[in-house]
């Protein structure tokens, strides 16, 4: 039996590609560590909690954050989020609250998955938000949905 797969958009990763993981699920935030890692990007974190994903985030300045809304804390990931833009660091909310992810997070985010997800899904979310983001960067201009 043959899986029809869909080719990631290339984009390759570089040293200067930092993903930061902010997920309260340590199983969930190390797999994605791992698979981001594999793929060659650089893995900031991951971290469990909000207040800990700001941190490395400032310590470490991430290109792309993959953040899930809910993290059992005080802070939760679309306040990470918006505390990131100024930082222009994009958005992929992983999440289960999809209510909460397209009211509250649709303008801070450059994807939303939700869970559960495929790793291919994720890998194709990350290789197009950071196509888009070098697109903006080069000056070009990208018409968003």
């Amino acid at each position: 039996m043959f899986l029809a797969v869909t080719p990631i958009p290339s984009s390759k990763p570089t040293a200067e590609t930092r993903i930061l993981i902010c997920e309260d699920d340590p199983f969930i935030a190390l797999g994605w560590a791992e698979l981001l890692s594999d793929e060659g990007y650089t893995v900031v974190g991951p971290a469990y909690k909000a207040e800990t994903a700001l941190e490395l985030a400032y310590r470490h300045p991430p290109t792309l954050a993959l953040i899930d809304i809910d993290l059992g804390g005080t802070i939760d990931g679309i306040s990470v989020a918006a505390e990131l833009a100024p930082l222009d660091v994009s958005v992929i909310f992983l999440t289960a609250d999809y209510k909460r992810a397209g009211v509250e997070g649709r303008e801070l985010a450059a994807d939303i998955l939700i869970k559960p997800v495929v790793e291919n899904t994720v890998l194709q979310a990350v290789a197009s938000a950071l196509q888009r983001k070098q697109k903006t960067s080069a000056g070009g201009s990208v018409l968003s949905a």
